[in-house]
């Protein structure tokens, strides 16, 4: 994976703004077919999925939508703008507290969970969005660990950071702490081991 904002040349440093990367799709520089989430004004490509990623991100969703059916919205990869931190990241899952589809995009929709599913995303997703989510406030964010078959919860964002991180085992239970009566097991989220290779 590469930022397409980074190398060698006069541009090594250019960073982009939110409005400058939909206008690159809009003009045809990047392609409707190239997996890429603005982060921090790099434009970066996106980790191919696999049969693994595919399966636990669909479960992460239906197990979400079918648990706050009516009392909160939930996406897949949406891209969610982070204005102030010239970031447009597309998560996995992402649950908002604003029910109303139509709002979506706005100041009035909050993300207060969201998920990323991670292979060889891994490294960028636990070293670089999570610091991105804390400063943007997003109250809990799990990261799917599929190499180690570990759910990893960051909470309590703070100066930059998530001040509390825990690691849960597939046997375990987790609640996010928007809904504390959503309890699920925590290998509901994952696929069967042996599509983790794949």
């Amino acid at each position: 994976m590469a930022d397409i904002a980074t190398g060698p040349g006069p541009f090594a440093a250019r960073r982009f703004t939110i409005e400058e990367y939909h206008r690159m799709a809009e003009a045809g520089i990047l392609s409707p077919a190239e997996r890429v989430e603005l982060i921090r004004g790099a434009v970066r490509e996106m980790s191919p999925k696999n049969r693994a990623h595919v399966i636990a991100s669909t479960r992460v969703f239906a197990l979400l939508l079918k648990k706050l059916d009516g009392r909160a919205t939930v996406y897949v990869e949406a891209p969610l703008r982070l204005e102030s931190l010239d970031s447009e990241p597309e998560p996995d899952v992402m649950v908002c507290s604003n029910v109303d589809v139509e709002a979506y995009g706005t100041e009035a929709t909050t993300p207060l969970l969201i998920v990323e599913v991670a292979d060889s995303s891994l490294r960028r997703d636990l070293g670089d969005k999570a610091p991105l989510y804390a400063e943007a406030q997003i109250p809990e964010y799990w990261v799917v660990n599929l190499v180690d078959r570990v759910l990893v919860v960051f909470r309590e964002p703070r100066d930059g950071n998530y001040s509390s991180r825990s690691t849960m085992e597939l046997s375990g239970r987790v609640a996010p702490e928007a809904w504390p009566d959503l309890e699920v097991e925590v290998a509901a989220l994952f696929p069967n081991e042996s599509l983790d290779a794949e």
